[in-house]
Parts: C-alpha cells; structure tokens; sequence
C-alpha cells in the first residue's frame, strides 16, 4: 500500500530528506527488528533448551528419535520464519531491493507443502514475472501459501493446482483443489468473527494493489482461489 501510494502520488518528488512514506517505512523496518524477529530468536533459543533437556531425560527410549525430529523441524521452520521477516525488512528499507524470482520462491511453497502433505502440486506457469514490484511479490505469494494452508488443514484434497500467468494485461493465480469445498459466504463471516483472517486478509490486500479475488467453491468441492492484478509501472516507478 506505501509503494502503492508513493510511486503513484503526483506530489510524489526527490527531494533530498524522507518523505512521509520513507519514515513509515523505517519505522516498520525497526518495529520488525526490535518486535517479531526477537521473539523468534528468543522462541528458538527456548525451543532448543527445551530439546536438551528432553534429550536427557529420554535417553534409551525408542521413541527419543522420533521426538528430536519434530524439535529439529521446529527449529528449521523457524529459520524460515527468520529469513521470511528480514526479507520483508529489507524490502522495507528499500522498495526495489533485488528478489529471487517468482518461479523459485513459488518452487519453496510448493515443497513445503508437499513435505507436510503428501501432495504434490501441480505448478502451471506462464509469462515473464520479472518486472512484478515486491509488494505484488509478496501478496501473490502470501496468497498461494494461505490458500495451501487451508487445503492443508481442511480441505481432505488429494490433487491440487496452482497456476500462475502474467502478461500484458496484468497477472492471474489461481490455487484449485479437490477438496471436501465449503460455502464460501458463511464460511468468511463465520471466520473473521472468530479472528482467522486469513483469506479476508489477503482479499484486502489483494484490493489495495487494484487488484481483485475470487474464491470459487460449494460443499463437495472442488474450490478454486483466484487473484487478479493490474500492470504496474515498475520502470516508471523505478525512474521517480
């Protein structure tokens, strides 16, 4: 929404000193540093304490293995978790800061996925990504990975498709599964009065880069999550 509103603003200028949007985007880049990344140092800090001392304790059982794994998987996840968060600070610290492709980044959702599932997506891509902004990096990709996350959690699937296709006229993705469907109206009431928002989330995201989501499903499924996003004037962007 910064990037959004700054590159696009006719009082946008460069003059020397931060604009308004550069302080936001500072102050977001140090609340993430001093907030969210500390706390996942200090949890995976606890987490590891934690695995020496059950490592002691289980000594000769034949299930000490099996629960080691999950503290090391734990841990790994929260790596993840720890890149994820000084990446987006860096984007923070600067709109234009050179990313890995869309395609690769979209390759790690989807072994995740598998890794926890079972399931192997299948991945149809087409068209030239390159010159999506990070924001619209991020939101496509936030998308894919929560819409995987509700498959993965409620869904009962056995096949799912993710394509993905950019273009003159913008980019698409779409995430379709199998599933066991639900009533989509209800189902996003019911949960944003709970406060799991997140498909409402992303929608409003999605809305605040001009961009539009459509979630296609009925009980017995199947369920298709689709995203649209206009053009961006990256190079233009790039110039101011």
């Amino acid at each position: 929404m910064l990037e959004r509103d700054e590159l696009l603003s006719p009082e946008s200028s460069g003059d020397s000193g931060l604009t308004p949007a550069e302080r936001r985007l500072a102050r977001l880049r140090f609340d993430l540093h001093d907030g969210p990344q500390q706390d996942v140092i200090l949890l995976a800090e606890d987490i590891r304490l934690l695995r020496e001392q059950l490592e002691a304790l289980m000594e000769g059982r034949p299930e000490r293995g099996r629960v080691l794994s999950r503290f090391d998987d734990l841990e790994a996840r929260l790596v993840v978790i720890d890149r994820d968060l000084r990446r987006i600070s860096s984007f923070a610290e600067s709109p234009f800061f050179p990313s890995e492709p869309l395609p690769v980044a979209l390759a790690k959702v989807t072994r995740e996925f598998a890794r926890r599932t079972g399931i192997v997506p299948e991945t149809r891509i087409d068209g030239d990504f390159r010159d999506l902004t990070d924001s619209q990096q991020i939101t496509l990709l936030g998308l894919i990975r929560e819409a995987l996350s509700n498959v993965r959690e409620h869904s009962d699937a056995r096949r799912v498709t993710i394509a993905m296709s950019a273009g003159p006229e913008g980019v698409q993705a779409s995430v379709a599964d199998d599933g066991r469907g639900f009533e989509p109206e209800t189902t996003l009431v019911a949960a944003a009065h709970e406060g799991h928002l997140g498909l409402v989330g992303m929608h409003e995201r999605v809305r605040l880069l001009g961009g539009c989501t459509r979630i296609d499903s009925r009980p017995g499924g199947p369920t298709v999550i689709s995203v649209s996003l206009p053009p961006f004037p990256r190079s233009a962007a790039q110039a101011r």
